[in-house]
């Protein structure tokens, strides 16, 4: 169902004994009919409570989101700088002034908070088995206006572009030999038990070699010098936080939110990852790359998970939706067709989206009892044109969304003409645009899709670009080929030198689709490069000789 090497791909989780250790997710246990203890859903809390524990408990890592409100967490957000650097300014990082000092502070108020949590899971678990904590979220004074990630899934990602990475024919030995010398334990100091526990699962389900059809091994790349752009990297850090954790890859974090940035920050400071993910302010909403991808960087990916929808009336049609997040995490607008004023006006009226219409309690207590769904493929390595779509429907902790066509089933009219392109596709769209100018960049542009029909239409977008690719790639074939042979070099990564923007067209020479599952859920990866196999190998080639002298 999930990636091979996903912590969670052999079981559902055992609610039951995981709110043992993690006593606040007694708050959102109840019982059926029949007697049987489940995870209610239905508020925002629930989930944060959720991806909170699966964070510690198969990674290790420390997580905070202001569900529940902590002032003294929330007042330390003051202390953090946006502060820009370069010739023209460009670079925007996020940083405070006494990093040390900072990080103690923030330590000591962490646990404090994480010790109250923990206090109110147990006071109330007699009450809330018997089905009398409902007003937990309400007393505990959440904000919800930033999104809570889906740790399993956002898990897959990092698992099936990590396949990407992947170096044939590498002897048994030499893998081994490096997975000692790379592994970076999760976790930090404060929790040893817990850190070793989640190293001898990843060392189980996250090894530096896989077994492929031919029965050859590859190595799959680990390390710092693997270097990853999160494009939208929210207030969570989620990415970076599972990407460094299970491959020890380095992040560059990028978003539009200065707020997202300052508690994404936090969550870095708070496992020890400030050396491996740096975060960039993204001052212009409309660029996706430009302002952020400097001439001389280099990225083996950059990732996304992008905007869901074209209008918040979108937003508030699905009743069984249940979002707390900031606009501009879940809506997308072409500003190049929507005025960029009539886009401000919305957010300064929203500032972020909240949904209170729920399932029934007794809907979610029946969803739950099904029995789970089918099983999928994974990659289209041996078909790579082909996708199959096994779910019209998908499932979010229990909660029905809608795919497929969408909102749009619903027969109302968006108030964005058609001709307007928004949302999920219509981001994508301008990424696959913007990656051009940034072709030599970044060896795999990937990104998340949640509908079917959009994956179709984007994969449409791709053949068209490797039709041209086919008739006229000289140039582009002699430019890269020249770049990966004599213009890369190492200081802490691998970085471009004397490379200039190019005037010749350039085209997509390949493709992968990934689909991934995790329960109920589907979706899809998208990726492309404007690399040939030949170039990326030798870029690999490059990382590996590096990575096994450190």
């Amino acid at each position: 169902m999930m990636h091979e090497r996903n912590l969670q791909n052999s079981s559902f989780t055992n609610f039951e004994e995981l709110s043992k250790k993690h006593t606040f997710l007694n708050i959102f246990l109840r019982k059926n009919n029949s007697g049987k203890l489940f995870y209610n859903f239905e508020k925002s809390l629930a989930i944060y409570f959720l991806s909170k524990a699966t964070l510690k408990e198969y990674y290790g890592l420390n997580f905070y989101l202001p569900y529940v409100q902590c002032k003294e967490l929330d007042r330390t957000l003051e202390h953090i700088n946006v502060e820009s650097n370069g010739e023209d300014g460009d670079n925007v990082t996020v940083q405070v002034n006494d990093i040390a000092q900072f990080k103690n502070t923030l330590l000591i108020m962490y646990n404090e908070y994480n010790h109250m949590l923990l206090n109110l899971g147990s006071e109330k678990e007699e009450c809330v088995l018997m089905n009398e904590g409902a007003s937990v979220e309400e007393n505990s004074g959440v904000k919800g206006n930033f999104l809570c990630p889906n740790i399993p899934g956002r898990a897959n990602y990092m698992h099936y572009i990590a396949d990407l990475t992947a170096l044939p024919k590498v002897p048994p030995e030499e893998s081994a030999s490096e997975g000692a010398k790379l592994g970076d334990p999760p976790g930090e100091k404060t929790s040893q038990r817990i850190r070793e526990v989640t190293m001898e699962h990843v060392d189980k389900y996250a090894p530096q070699s896989l077994q492929i059809n031919n029965g050859e091994k590859d190595t799959l790349l680990r390390g710092n010098q693997i270097k990853v752009l999160d494009i939208g990297v929210g207030s969570n850090c989620i990415y970076p936080l599972l990407g460094n954790c299970i491959y020890n890859w380095s992040f560059v974090g990028v978003d539009v939110n200065l707020d997202s940035l300052k508690l994404c920050y936090l969550n870095v400071l708070l496992n020890n990852k400030e050396n491996m993910v740096m975060l960039k302010y993204q001052k212009d909403a409309r660029k996706i790359f430009h302002n952020v991808v400097n001439n001389s960087d280099f990225f083996f990916f950059s990732i996304c998970n992008p905007p869901f929808y074209s209008s918040l009336n979108e937003v508030n049609r699905n009743p069984f939706r249940k979002i707390g997040a900031h606009v501009n995490e879940v809506v997308y607008f072409d500003t190049e067709q929507v005025p960029s004023a009539e886009s401000q006006k919305v957010d300064d009226r929203f500032g972020y989206v909240r949904e209170d219409k729920t399932m029934r309690t007794e809907q979610i207590e029946a969803d739950m009892e099904k029995s789970p769904g089918a099983k999928g493929n994974n990659m289209d390595t041996i078909y790579p044109f082909s996708v199959s779509n096994n779910s019209e429907e998908e499932y979010f902790s229990g909660i029905k969304e809608e795919v497929g066509d969408g909102l749009q089933r619903s027969g109302r009219k968006s108030d964005i003409p058609i001709d307007h392109i928004g949302g999920e596709y219509g981001f994508i769209l301008n990424m696959i645009k913007e990656s051009s100018f940034y072709f030599y960049n970044v060896v795999w542009f990937t990104t998340l899709v949640s509908k079917f029909k959009n994956v179709k239409l984007i994969k449409k977008e791709i053949i068209k670009s490797m039709r041209l690719y086919t008739v006229d790639n000289k140039q582009q074939v002699n430019f890269l080929d020249g770049l990966t042979g004599n213009d890369m070099h190492f200081d802490h990564h691998l970085r471009l030198q004397k490379v200039e923007r190019c005037s010749f067209p350039v085209h997509i020479a390949q493709y992968r689709i990934f689909e991934s599952y995790t329960g109920r859920i589907t979706r899809w990866i998208v990726c492309w490069s404007y690399y040939g196999e030949e170039q990326i190998d030798r870029v690999k080639q490059l990382l590996h000789a590096r990575i096994c002298k450190t």
